[in-house]
């Protein structure tokens, strides 16, 4: 008996379903309250920001080891483009530092929070069980929620340009390729502009690759918007004035040596000691994409995805394939896991089906366990991230075999 068959017996009646939504919840629920009612460090990134334009306003640098005090916050290191900072200025002289904190997190960063958590637990997906969603869920953290990063608004930006831009029926005629591209446009020029502020959105253009059209359409519509997007970042650096320099220098050594994120970086410096910033690791980096790519490739070609699937596909397959993922990248890659489960029970057979839904369900059980139990060894995130990695690789070959042998049936249901 599969896994999912055990947990729909076990969760039918509806108080024990909210009991199994909770236990997949603890670990961020109590994250969240051990944080809050013990003053945690919270609210780093979006201070980070704010003190930067302050900084840079004064005349000081905001890349400075010990930058001038502001207004007792607890700013994490301030990585972004000068331009980033020289856009909040104006918010901070007219609202101050705790104003503009106030009105990014009430106007900006709850109505993202609260979308992306729509999207990824509430939205109805047919053929998606819900028990899937809430056992990825609990791969996250509850930094996610308190960081109050500027990614965690800027990946809600492009999930609406593309859930509020859809192409419309019947791509196949001239009509339809016309509203395909129109449709995409919107997608195309948020991607543009988040990647000023984090040149990794590029890895959003993937999402062209996993459309349902011709491939030398998908390959153009990729190729341009990653070419315009490398112009996009140069003229963002030819234009990064008197601190320029000191922003590649800080970007460089935060965001790769000091911190390297929960994806791939992480997985390579854990276990087998390669530091984030050597060209090892980045070639080894480039050659997990690619990879990672192909298999969402063959994933969409053959796993007999809906255009409501899709998007959600590409919209977690984007941030779970970048190598330095952060706790505010992963919400939606909670209902990819779920898809990529859905997935294998449409292109596997019985025993395919019940190997990967265990696996799945004990890695993520065991993982919540760790948490209540305090088990330290079990990197609860990071190996979460790497289970859905290799679930994603091990579906696309099966709906790789399954698209080139169906069985007797698969041809009967394709039938």
């Amino acid at each position: 008996m599969d896994a999912l068959t055990v947990l729909r017996r076990l969760t039918g009646f509806k108080p024990l379903l909210l009991l199994f939504m909770l236990f997949c919840a603890w670990p961020v629920v109590a994250g969240l309250y051990h944080m809050l009612t013990h003053g945690a460090w919270i609210l780093m990134d979006i201070d980070a920001v704010l003190c930067g334009a302050k900084t840079l306003a004064s005349g000081h640098s905001p890349y400075a080891i010990h930058p001038p005090s502001c207004g007792g916050n607890r700013p994490a290191a301030y990585v972004y483009a000068p331009q980033v900072a020289h856009l909040f200025v104006p918010f901070i002289d007219a609202l101050g530092i705790n104003g503009a904190r106030t009105l990014f997190l009430i106007a900006l960063l709850a109505p993202a929070t609260l979308f992306l958590l729509w999207f990824a637990l509430v939205k109805r997906f047919d053929g998606i069980d819900i028990r899937w969603r809430w056992l990825a869920f609990a791969a996250l953290t509850p930094m996610t929620f308190v960081c109050a990063n500027v990614g965690i608004v800027m990946h809600a930006m492009v999930l609406a340009s593309l859930f509020f831009f859809r192409p419309g029926q019947g791509a196949g005629d001239d009509a339809g390729d016309e509203r395909w591209r129109y449709a995409r446009w919107p997608f195309t020029v948020t991607v543009l502009l988040c990647s000023c502020v984090k040149p990794t959105f590029l890895a959003y253009f993937v999402i062209f690759l996993l459309d349902d059209i011709a491939l030398w359409r998908r390959g153009f519509a990729f190729s341009w918007r990653a070419v315009a997007g490398v112009a996009v970042n140069q003229i963002m650096i030819l234009t990064d004035g008197h601190y320029g320099k000191a922003w590649q220098k800080t970007l460089h050594s935060v965001t790769l040596a000091r911190q390297p994120g929960m994806g791939w970086f992480e997985l390579t410096n854990f276990v087998f000691h390669v530091p984030g910033k050597s060209d090892l690791n980045w070639q080894l980096a480039l050659g997990f994409m690619a990879v990672m790519t192909l298999a969402g490739m063959a994933i969409a070609h053959w796993g007999r995805m809906d255009d409501d699937e899709r998007l959600l596909f590409g919209m977690g397959l984007v941030p779970l394939m970048t190598p330095r993922i952060l706790d505010y990248d992963m919400i939606l890659i909670v209902p990819y896991a779920a898809l990529l489960m859905a997935v294998a029970y449409r292109v596997g057979g019985g025993v395919f089906r019940f190997l990967l839904s265990w696996l799945f369900t004990g890695w993520m059980v065991w993982g919540i366990l760790t948490y209540i139990l305090h088990i330290e060894g079990w990197h609860r995130t990071p190996m979460a991230m790497l289970l859905f990695g290799c679930l994603t690789v091990i579906v696309a070959l099966r709906a790789a075999m399954s698209g080139v042998w169906p069985s007797r049936e698969q041809a009967g249901s394709a039938a």
